[in-house]
């Protein structure tokens, strides 16, 4: 009996002994199922990264070129500090920010969010003086790095922020939005820089290199495996530089906007907007306070007010009044209105810039002498409707589609847009006589007005703007060109355009805008002035030339100018000097009280101004 107990309780032991190694086995089978099965990558990347590291090299972002090949924007090498947030240590965060001035707290946060083996940098373009400090003392660094990057180099004279832009690190939303920008990639923030951005980055190269546990480079793991990195492609512009510094020196001290564009293809001659900024000020490491003075300027000098910014475009858009009545058959040219100086609409009184009126006017002299008593007569005769249909067909109210980002497209009142505003019946036919005049609710932008001078040009042909003309590829060492992308105004018949282009003729022949013209050359043109509830009126003109073979048309506005005649007209006329001649012409100088200016009209704040010869006015019709 003792016997069998004995031999029970034996069995009992063994039984558990089993049950307990069993139990072990299963436990040591589940954590070499984790390690093999569950978590396979995850360690096996630990020792990869342990043994091999994978370093990205960065390219070389393409050139920006004139259309000469001249040089605009290039590359200078730069050192970037970097982290690795899987080998770097207390000691490391604590040193290397005390070499670069950095908040440890900043840095931490910052490696909190980056993957565990991919450099974090934390301060670019490091001066020659703490990056030789760091490098001595890089082995007692474990985790960092000195990264070798590129900053934008514009050589002297060349500035044109609003053409360029610049470039910057990339955020978690533009991250989000292309998958293809990696954690600390610099890319186009504004620009050529941000449109052409997949163009001008280039192709990352790849490095393999040995590390030992602390992270340290011992050395390449095999240089065959290594993958080079591939320059961007350079941009070549569609203007020359000579004749764009010279844009911009005409708007100096200004605040306004320039645009030429080549009437034949759609390039872009030159595109100016002042104030603006030394585009040095954004390449490299960005200065806080320099940010801030741009973004608190109230003059806006980051905003490009050729593309961006919308005005009402005062007498230019008679023209789209004139091209809609005739084309709809409700008027002729030779279609008159009696302008006394005003024009009375129930109540109100609406003025004609001429307090003393331009007598009877068909419609040439109507546009030559930039009646508005006649534009308000037409306005209320062609109706909203027409009106709003052929300032949408004359490319108004919607983006030109250049080759830059964060185009306005401005603003068509419409039937829809005045009931939403106004309520239905709220409005009245004085808000339509406004708008015939180009004043009101209706906003353009330079570009736009630009666009409709080679619209005029080409008696309804127009191209694309651009500024790009082609790019060089160095992956694939070929030249890629961009096609032109025409379209045609086929509502409006081209006797409808000889007839508006006829007037604008006249404009710059003993017209408003003799002051753009250009000796030697026929050309066409129309003045503008448009009122400003918040100062002086903004000045206008647009023109094209030559007149019977175009080559070139022009648009430009001086915020709060005065008059569109007698201040954006010779702005004009420079330009188009240097486009013909390469030089300016010289003129006698008019002197204010040498002309025999009709009473009560000033010379040079007026929208019309309408001497043949430059001493003497001539008598008005």
């Amino acid at each position: 009996m003792r016997y069998l107990n004995s031999s029970k309780q034996k069995s009992k032991r063994t039984f558990i002994y089993s049950l307990t190694l069993a139990f072990g086995f299963l436990i040591l089978l589940a954590g070499f199922f984790n390690l093999q099965i569950l978590h396979r990558q995850y360690y096996l990347d630990i020792s990869i990264h342990n043994v091999i590291r994978q370093i990205k090299i960065n390219p070389v972002r393409g050139l920006i070129r004139d259309k000469e090949g001249r040089i605009l924007v290039d590359n200078r090498p730069a050192f970037s500090a970097a982290l690795i947030k899987a080998h770097t240590s207390d000691s490391t965060i604590q040193t290397v920010a005390k070499y670069l001035n950095l908040d440890v707290k900043e840095i931490k946060k910052k490696l909190r969010r980056s993957p565990r083996f991919r450099p974090v940098i934390i301060r670019r373009d490091i001066d020659e003086q703490t990056r030789t400090l760091l490098e001595e003392n890089q082995y007692f660094l474990p985790g960092f790095e000195l990264i070798l990057d590129f900053k934008r180099y514009y050589p002297p004279g060349i500035n044109s922020p609003h053409i360029f832009g610049y470039i910057g690190e990339v955020n978690e939303k533009e991250q989000k939005l292309d998958p293809r920008y990696e954690l600390g990639d610099m890319i186009g923030k504004a620009g050529l820089e941000r449109y052409y951005d997949l163009e001008l980055r280039g192709v990352k190269g790849i490095r393999y290199v040995r590390v030992d546990a602390s992270g340290k480079i011992l050395g390449d793991y095999d240089p065959e495996l290594n993958v080079p990195a591939i320059h961007g492609s350079d941009l070549y512009l569609t203007l020359d530089y000579d004749l764009q510094k010279f844009a911009e020196n005409l708007l100096a001290d200004k605040r306004g906007a320039l645009v030429a564009i080549d009437v034949r293809t759609g390039g872009i001659l030159a595109l100016v907007s002042k104030p603006d900024y030394d585009v040095r000020a954004l390449s490299g490491k960005i200065d806080a306070e320099v940010w801030r003075s741009l973004i608190q300027d109230e003059a806006h000098p980051l905003y490009s007010r050729s593309i961006q910014s919308a005005y009402p475009p005062g007498s230019t858009y008679k023209i789209v009044a004139a091209i809609a009545a005739l084309q709809e058959g409700i008027i002729t040219p030779s279609w008159q209105a009696y302008c006394p100086g005003y024009f009375r609409l129930g109540r109100k009184i609406i003025r004609c810039w001429n307090p003393n009126g331009h007598g009877t006017l068909d419609l040439y002299g109507a546009i030559k002498n930039s009646c508005n008593v006649y534009f308000y007569q037409l306005g209320l005769k062609i109706g909203l409707e027409t009106w709003s249909k052929y300032s949408k067909l004359l490319g108004f109210g919607q983006r030109t589609n250049i080759d830059l980002p964060n185009e306005n497209a401005g603003l068509v009142p419409t039937v829809e847009y005045f009931n939403k505003i106004y309520g239905v019946n709220g409005w009245t036919k004085g808000n339509l006589a406004n708008l015939a005049i180009g004043q009101g609710e209706l906003l353009t932008t330079p570009l736009q007005i630009a666009q409709f001078a080679m619209i005029l040009a080409n008696r309804g042909i127009y191209h694309r703007p651009h500024l790009v003309d082609h790019l060089y590829n160095y992956q694939t060492h070929k030249t890629i060109s961009f096609p032109t992308h025409s379209k045609v105004v086929s509502q409006v018949s081209g006797e409808v355009f000889d007839i508006v282009r006829e007037g604008m003729h006249q404009v710059v022949n003993g017209g408003t805008g003799w002051l753009g013209k250009v000796p030697g050359i026929d050309m066409a043109g129309k003045t503008g002035t448009a009122q400003n509830p918040h100062g002086d009126p903004h000045a206008w003109f647009m023109a094209f030339a030559p007149y019977s073979h175009p080559e070139v048309a022009i648009a430009v506005i001086v915020e709060n100018g005065g008059s569109g005649g007698g201040v954006a007209a010779p702005i004009a006329r420079k330009f188009l000097e240097m486009y013909f001649y390469h030089k300016l012409i010289p003129r006698p100088v008019v002197k204010k009280d040498t002309l025999n200016v009709e009473q009560g009209i000033n010379p040079l704040p007026i929208d019309s101004l309408a001497p043949i010869p430059i001493l003497r006015v001539p008598e008005r019709d």
